[in-house]
C-alpha cells in the first residue's frame, strides 16, 4: 500500500470458511505525528497501529479482513505480506454458515443437521471495499408461527440489524459492503424456504 493517490485506501482479504489471515507488516514509512494509521477490521476485531509497526503480525479471527491506510503524505505508505491459516477442526464450515464472495448469486436458507446443536444458520456476503450489497426477496416462508420464524439481516459495517417476518417480499441495500443474513425457526428446518437474488452495487 505505498505510493497509492487515496489518502484512504482500503482493500479486503477473503478466504473460505474456516480459515483464518495472518498478515505481517515489512515495513511502513507513515508519519504516525501526523495522525497516519494502519487500521485492521474484521466481524470481531478492531486493530489500529501506527508506532514500531514493523515485523508486527496480526491475525483475524474470521475469515475475512479489511486493512485500511489513512495518510497525509505523499509516497508514504506499508508493505504487508499474509498468509491463511486452518482453524481448529471443530470449527471448519462453522456447521451450517455459507460464505458468499461472487458479484451475483441466489441466496437460499442453508438448514442444519442434528449436531448443529444451537447454532444458528447464516449467509455472509463480502463485496469489494467500494460496493453495497443489494438483496431482492424472491420467496419467503408462510410460517405457522412468525414470532419464532424469521431473516435478520445486519449491516455489519454500521452493526445494524433489520428484521423480516412472514411472506412480504423485500429489498434491502447496505451501507457498506459487508453483510449477514440470519435464519431462524423453521427456515432452519426446510431448505429453500427463503429465497432471494444479490447483487453487488456502486456505492
Amino acid at each position: 500500500m505505498r505510493n497509492v493517490r487515496q489518502m484512504r485506501c482500503i482493500i479486503a482479504i477473503g478466504r473460505p470458511l474456516g480459515e483464518v489471515i495472518k498478515m505481517r507488516i515489512e515495513s511502513s514509512t507513515l508519519n504516525c505525528k501526523a495522525k497516519e494509521y494502519l487500521a485492521f477490521y474484521d466481524r470481531l476485531i478492531l486493530i489500529r497501529k501506527c508506532e514500531k509497526m514493523a515485523g508486527s503480525e496480526v491475525t483475524s479471527r474470521t475469515n475475512v479482513l479489511l486493512v485500511r491506510q489513512g495518510r497525509l503524505g505523499s509516497g508514504n505508505g506499508v508493505l504487508l505480506t499474509y498468509n491463511e491459516s486452518v482453524t481448529a477442526p471443530e470449527h471448519k464450515q462453522l456447521y451450517c454458515d455459507i460464505q458468499l464472495f461472487g458479484p451475483f448469486g441466489i441466496i437460499e436458507n442453508p438448514t442444519k443437521s442434528s449436531s448443529s446443536g444451537s447454532q444458528t444458520c447464516r449467509v455472509f456476503i463480502n463485496a469489494p471495499p467500494s460496493r453495497r450489497i443489494k438483496i431482492q426477496a424472491l420467496s419467503m416462508f408462510n410460517a405457522t408461527s412468525t414470532h419464532s420464524t424469521y431473516v435478520l439481516i445486519r449491516d455489519v459495517d454500521t452493526l445494524k440489524t433489520t428484521m423480516f417476518k412472514g411472506h412480504q417480499l423485500f429489498l434491502w441495500i447496505s451501507s457498506g459492503s459487508r453483510a449477514e443474513v440470519e435464519f431462524h425457526g423453521e427456515y432452519q428446518q426446510i431448505k429453500g424456504t427463503f429465497q432471494a437474488e444479490y447483487s453487488f452495487a456502486n456505492s
